[in-house]
């Protein structure tokens, strides 16, 4: 994960003919050297959260705007690095977590073929026997996939689906 720091906006004394443009943070998230995916924060949105006690500045010698400004990028900068910390962490458990995910739906699906056959045909004969349509046995197949019970008894279910519509 790479961030990527991007301050638009200036202060109105630097350049006052400059129209001031929402400062944007924007965290490139990537996995293997490959940006997957960006999160954009609106820092004039965010900092008003972040920086809500006005206190007093802690010297004189310095200028109050050049030293909210040097605040605001020394602050922004450890959220980003923080944020990257939190979302490498949670990305790669939440990648682990779906790869075991996958390795679920295909043992399901594995079942389903062993309880319903593998060919469109067996279905298609399943579907007529019972008196249901092909978009019902979808339906059924779609809410097994995503059912988190460790085992279940998929012909049984099938028939107990079948006589609640009755």
């Amino acid at each position: 994960m790479k961030g990527d720091l991007n301050m638009q906006g200036t202060s109105k004394r630097e350049a006052p003919l400059v129209k001031k443009d929402t400062s944007q943070v924007r965290v490139v998230v990537e996995v293997d050297g490959c940006p997957v995916g960006v999160m954009d924060l609106d820092m004039e949105r965010l900092w008003p959260l972040i920086h809500h006690q006005k206190r007093e500045l802690p010297v004189e010698w310095v200028d109050r705007d050049r030293f909210d400004s040097l605040v605001r990028a020394a602050a922004v900068k450890k959220l980003v690095s923080r944020l990257e910390q939190h979302l490498y962490r949670t990305l790669g458990d939440e990648i682990v977590k779906t790869e075991l995910d996958i390795e679920s739906f295909l043992l399901k699906a594995e079942a389903a073929g062993q309880a319903f056959g593998r060919k469109k045909s067996d279905i298609e004969k399943l579907v007529a026997d019972s008196g249901r349509t092909a978009m019902d046995f979808y339906s059924f197949f779609w809410e097994y996939l995503l059912d988190d019970r460790e085992t279940i008894d998929i012909k049984k279910e099938w028939k107990a689906a079948r006589n609640k519509l009755q």
